[in-house]
């Protein structure tokens, strides 16, 4: 009997994002925002009302980031980011200016939050989602808006 090689079979297309592999080729807005993580800080940081808010959010990034790793570390930061966006907005309103040096995706969400379109916990969720989804859910916000 003679045998004789047969080609590898392919491998089905994944409907989740279309590719053989399996693999996402996007990062999720958790890993994108590693990017843009001192920006994050340097905004948060100067949303501060005095020195001490400074001095007590550092402090707080230093202990997230020693007992819990850099992951961690950012998220921490995009929530007291969101959070500051909703207290500034509750006290007169986000200044546009301030939103300069920060991604426009990153300046969108801060945005949204400050208007009350987007719950500061929503945005939390999409930590976990891939950016091409957190994208098309901004563009469907500005749309609304």
């Amino acid at each position: 009997m003679l045998l004789t090689p047969t080609a590898p079979t392919p491998q089905p297309l994944q409907l989740a994002n279309f590719h053989r592999n399996g693999r996402l080729t996007e990062p999720l807005l958790r890993d994108w925002l590693l990017a843009h993580r001192d920006a994050l800080f340097r905004w948060t940081m100067a949303l501060a009302a005095d020195a001490d808010a400074r001095h007590a959010l550092a402090e707080g990034a230093v202990a997230v980031q020693r007992q819990q790793g850099a992951g961690e570390l950012t998220a921490w930061l995009f929530g007291t980011a969101l959070r500051a966006a909703a207290q500034q907005a509750a006290q007169g309103g986000l200044a546009e200016t301030s939103l300069a040096g920060l991604a426009p995706e990153l300046r969108s969400l801060l945005r949204l939050v400050a208007r009350a379109e987007l719950r500061p916990a929503h945005a939390m969720a999409l930590l976990m989602q891939p950016m091409g989804l957190v994208r098309s859910r901004l563009v469907r916000a500005r749309l609304r808006a």
